[in-house]
């Protein structure tokens, strides 16, 4: 945790924690204003080591990390070095040093012992909470004393405060770390509240968080919190006095308000979610595949057949949007499959090639349905969420527009619906270096919601240019193309190769893990055949040497293999590799080997949203699974 040179600013620099625990003391010192400053600073830093030495000595005890023993003992050290020379070996501190030390070892054992409890009651849930809390009052005993006792009015008060704070914040941590706590078995008072509530028997912890909101264990215990935080504010009333400690208060229950809203709407986006399968008419023009013999495709193509019949309701994106965090829409649940719509298409075009299908009914009607959730502005082409006024068009929907028309040789349907938004995009959005900004919004004579699609843009989306993004339009523009626009498709890709990591692939910011990346870099530089061939070996080599043994790839090359990792990893290959190639062959054995029965391959975390949970879909996963096997 630390250095044995000692350095507190590189813990601060590496600390996921509130900030709040950066600088305790400081939240009370409006109440104690005869204190002096610099001495709050130094219990500030003080109080810090000593948390972050409890934060040690709950891993050795909670998880056995023994090798966190020598961090334990020198931030117990630098921190009680910090408050002797404050206070001196002899002060009253002590004392009250002591009865927190006390409170806290209590806790200790009261949570053990509630562990192994069949009931828990809320009274004896408080005073845990309260004394887990113990060393945060050392921050207002330290203050009392400096002031030479000035108040004990004013001294109880904050106690009170601070016990009641302690209990709302005990309860939103517990939801906070439901999982982690279910299955370290640590005592958790929503674990507990679920279990007691429900007779869900599973041992699956992210089944159960799931159900902690479903069955509305979760919605009830944060407003249990807000409530503690509530209190804990109306207790400082008859202080009247401003300070950091309330402005704390404050916001941690704007923070656990906004969690309940986020909640409702996850809620919400479920419900939504079941709907979209009961809505009608059902969908009944897919294309025929009877005839494939290869039992691990068309068991595939039957899985996603099926969710298409239900309106492709497992593969839309649905996202809550609420008014709370911005968003002015006549609806809070925005639904999408835009994207993931062409994108589908593009990869059954590919597996139908292999297999002798016709899909050209099936892909006219796609195209017709994609052609109606155009813009209806002057720019027209596709957001991401078109019914989302804070989003504009971006140049990942283009392209992958771009794409679709052009592989079932419809580019008329480019020059009729996206010629005008490729030359804004080059116009006002391209870059001298080569990059292309995200977002489709002209430079100059902006509408009124095109100027909050650029704040939105600047305050909560990012950008660009996005490397990923990036590859996939200038993909785009090859394939229709490629003589017009050979200028810019030379700038972007000297712009992409100068950004490949040093290990060989590409960060993408909208896209888990790094083989989307890598994918859509090396489909574009498979154009050129061997002109970037240094490139082309470093990410290819990267890909080799992260294979797992199984033959599989994984998002961050720690976590078990899974199948859209797998799929993208096999695709970059396959531009490159013969198909004989030992890792192709592996690959292709890991994910046929990891179909599920109901013929689809496990959903995998693919689009990172700015907001909200990423975007995952069985349909997605087994569509370039089937992409990757043809």
């Amino acid at each position: 945790m630390i250095s044995s040179e000692f350095d507190i600013q590189t813990i601060k620099d590496n600390d996921t924690s509130p900030k709040f625990y950066q600088y305790y003391p400081r939240l009370f010192e409006s109440y104690f204003t005869n204190v002096d400053k610099k001495t709050i600073e130094k219990l500030c830093d003080a109080g810090y080591l000593y948390y972050h030495s409890i934060l040690c000595l709950d891993s050795i005890v909670d998880d056995k990390q023994f090798s966190n023993l020598p961090s334990f003992i020198q931030l117990q050290e630098e921190s009680i070095k910090i408050l002797t020379g404050v206070y001196g070996k002899d002060s009253e501190f002590w004392n009250y040093w002591n009865k927190r030390k006390k409170e806290y070892f209590e806790a200790i054992a009261i949570e053990k012992q509630l562990s192994e409890k069949r009931y828990i009651s809320f009274k004896e849930y408080k005073s845990l909470a309260d004394k887990k809390a113990a060393f945060g009052k050392v921050a207002i005993d330290c203050l009392y004393l400096l002031s030479n006792k000035k108040d004990k009015k004013v001294y109880n008060i904050l106690l009170k405060s601070h016990t009641l704070f302690s209990i709302g914040f005990q309860l939103y941590d517990d939801i906070q770390d439901f999982k982690e706590d279910f299955e370290s078995k640590q005592l958790n008072w929503t674990v507990y509240q679920l279990q007691k509530n429900t007779s869900l028997k599973t041992k699956n912890s992210s089944f159960l968080n799931k159900h902690l909101f479903l069955k509305g264990v979760a919605q009830k215990e944060l407003k249990k919190a807000i409530n503690y935080f509530q209190k804990a504010i109306e207790t400082l009333k008859p202080l009247n006095i401003e300070s950091n400690w309330q402005n704390t208060i404050l916001e941690s229950k704007q923070i656990v308000r906004d969690f309940v809203e986020i909640t409702n709407g996850y809620i919400k986006c479920l419900s939504k979610k079941i709907d979209l399968k009961k809505e009608l008419p059902k969908k009944d023009y897919f294309f025929d595949f009877s005839d494939i013999k290869n039992h691990t495709i068309k068991r595939g193509l039957e899985f996603v057949k099926k969710d298409f019949t239900n309106n492709y309701a497992e593969l839309k994106h649905i996202m809550y949007l609420g008014k709370i965090e911005g968003f002015d829409n006549s609806e809070e649940i925005h639904v999408s499959d835009t994207f993931q719509r062409a994108l589908i298409n593009e990869c059954l075009i590919t597996a139908s090639q292999k297999n002798n299908l016709d899909l050209n009914s099936f892909i006219e009607k796609e195209c017709t349905y994609l052609l109606g959730l155009q813009n209806k502005d002057k720019i027209g082409v596709w957001s991401y969420f078109p019914t989302v006024k804070e989003i504009a068009p971006d140049i990942d929907d283009l392209g992958q527009m771009i794409q679709l028309f052009c592989s079932i040789n419809k580019q008329n349907l480019v020059g009729t619906h996206c010629d005008k938004a490729i030359n804004i995009v080059l116009s006002d959005r391209f870059r001298k270096d080569g990059g292309i900004e995200t977002w489709i919004i002209p430079r100059n004579g902006q509408t009124k919601i095109q100027q909050k699609q650029e704040l939105f843009n600047k305050t909560k989306w990012g950008e660009g240019p996005d490397l990923e993004v990036v590859a996939n339009f200038i993909y785009a523009l090859q394939v229709y193309q490629p003589h017009r626009y050979k200028k810019q498709i030379k700038k972007s890709i000297d712009y992409i190769l100068k950004h490949q990591n040093k290990e060989g692939f590409w960060v993408s910011r909208w896209y888990y893990g790094n083989y989307y990346g890598i994918y859509v870099c090396l489909r574009l530089l498979k154009c050129f055949d061997i002109q970037f061939q240094k490139n082309v070996k470093k990410a290819l080599n990267y890909i080799k040497n992260n294979q797992s043994f199984d033959g599989g790839f994984s998002l961050n090359n720690r976590e078990p293999s899974d199948p859209l990792s797998t799929s993208l990893a096999l695709l970059s290959l396959s531009f490159f590799e013969k198909k004989d190639s030992l890792s192709v062959k592996r690959a292709k054995k890991y994910l046929i080997s990891s179909q599920n029965d109901g013929g689809f391959w496990s959903e995998v975390d693919f689009i990172m949203p700015k907001v909200h949970e990423p975007y995952k879909s069985k349909t997605l996963t087994t569509a370039f699974v089937l992409k990757a096997l043809t």
